[in-house]
């Protein structure tokens, strides 16, 4: 053991500066993620920020632990809040990848490598297992971040607030004691629109989107079946990231939950992809949809950033929406299977399993808003849908009145589907397994089956 090794108070405020900067950066990635128009990067940028958060909640635990014989939470100065606040206001995603790629995350790594030499090398074991596992994901991290902000185009606005970063830098161990609880902000804004590359061509509101007539048997719709879903992936990470960054005062869990589903939306996204090109298409290939983001984002009875927008966010998406995927990809996988698309079965399946916490997310956190009362649930996801279905409907019924010749197209590609099967519409079996391990009660079965989304099978 080494005379010059730190003590366990220095340690533990060595680890929370850290653990700080891992959380906070996360939050600022998952306000940004919708904001970004390139699709490479939210996904790398999704997956980052379930990273950081997953490291920042392993250490929260050590630091725990270490504070535990004193029983108190060591708090972190405002200083370090307003760094990185000021990071989430960059003007634009250059100066975010300035900021974070080219200023904040080498000085992250600088005090982990401090860590790694000045910790207790037997006393403080258990930190340094972790510090040293977490120093190869930063330095990965960084390694991405600082490869893609040289391709970016270079930009003109971003000098003051580097230097104003490397001003806030300085003075970071000023201001006031923050506790935990206090240790994130407010949103900076809202952000009702999902960003996409320019160029590409969008789905009309109100039409019926991408419509496959055989999306088995035709290797065209079963690239829009791809394409479909990858747009379900994309925005499904968007509206999770903001739900989490809009609401900084829900407990630590949720937003480990949300930003565990933004990273798998963002792998399913990739399985997709990989799909899609190895049938010889790419994204933008077809219609684009933001749909599920754009139409979920808000609703005209919820007051804007409240949480009953969030647990209407919720409910549709996640208990009802995903709810349904439950069944669609336990019947997609045995269709896949039986005419020969194994690839895509095999993605399916691992996609369903993570649908099963997706659904039950959902649940948890919706039932968390309404004080547990699982029948408030019910009653909320009925009114939440009703509201969204009827929109739904005017959307559809002035696409119809504006767009006559592309609506009637749309009933005869539906009319020469239902041919192709045998004059029937496509049934939605209820997975009741899949649900029941997502945490639907018989009432929330029962509710789905009563509206007609899902057959007993």
């Amino acid at each position: 053991m080494s005379s010059s090794s730190w003590s366990v108070r220095q340690a533990s405020i060595a680890l929370i500066e850290i653990t700080y900067l891992e959380r906070a950066v996360a939050h600022v990635l998952a306000g940004w993620l919708p904001k970004f128009p390139e699709m490479a990067v939210k996904l790398a940028l999704g997956r980052q920020q379930y990273e950081m958060l997953d490291r920042a909640t392993q250490l929260r635990s050590r630091l725990s632990g270490l504070l535990r014989a004193e029983a108190l939470e060591l708090p972190i100065k405002g200083g370090w809040r307003e760094l990185v606040k000021h990071l989430d206001a960059s003007p634009d995603p250059g100066a975010l990848f300035a900021g974070l790629y080219g200023f904040l995350w080498p000085r992250l790594l600088e005090l982990v490598r401090r860590y790694l030499a000045s910790a207790d090398p037997v006393g403080d074991q258990p930190s340094l297992r972790l510090v040293t596992g977490l120093a190869d994901e930063v330095e990965a991290q960084l390694s991405y971040g600082q490869t893609a902000l040289h391709a970016m185009p270079p930009s003109t606005k971003f000098t003051a607030f580097l230097e104003r970063l490397a001003a806030l830098w300085s003075a970071r161990d000023s201001g006031a004691d923050l506790a935990p609880a206090d240790w994130l902000w407010s949103p900076l804004d809202r952000v009702p629109l999902a960003a996409r590359p320019a160029g590409l061509e969008h789905c009309k509101r109100g039409s019926l989107g991408l419509l496959a007539v055989d999306s088995i048997r035709e290797a065209r719709d079963v690239g829009i079946f791809l394409h479909s879903d990858l747009d379900e992936e994309f925005t499904t990470l968007e509206l999770m990231a903001r739900n989490s960054y809009e609401h900084p005062d829900m407990p630590w869990q949720f937003h480990v939950d949300m930003a565990r589903q933004v990273s798998d939306e963002a792998r399913h996204a990739q399985l997709m992809l990989q799909l899609l090109e190895a049938r010889g298409f790419h994204y933008g290939d077809f219609p684009i949809s933001t749909g599920t983001y754009d139409g979920l984002y808000q609703f005209e009875p919820c007051p804007p950033g409240s949480r009953k927008e969030l647990l209407w966010r919720m409910l549709i998406r996640q208990t009802f929406m995903e709810g349904l995927a439950l069944d669609s990809l336990a019947r997609d996988i045995k269709r896949r299977t039986e005419a020969g698309h194994h690839d895509i079965a095999r993605a399916l399946d691992y996609i369903l399993r993570d649908e099963v916490f997706h659904a039950g997310s959902g649940l948890r956190w919706s039932a968390y808003l309404l004080d547990g009362d699982r029948r408030a649930v019910l009653q909320e996801r009925y009114e939440s849908l009703t509201f969204y279905t009827t929109a739904a409907e005017a959307w559809r019924a002035s696409f119809v009145e504006t767009h006559v010749e592309e609506a009637m197209a749309e009933l005869i590609m539906i009319e020469e589907g239902k041919r192709r099967r045998g004059g029937k519409l496509p049934e939605r079996p209820l997975n009741r397994l899949g649900r029941q391990q997502a945490g639907f009660n018989d009432d929330d079965i029962l509710q789905v089956l009563s509206w007609g989304y899902a057959t007993e099978p």
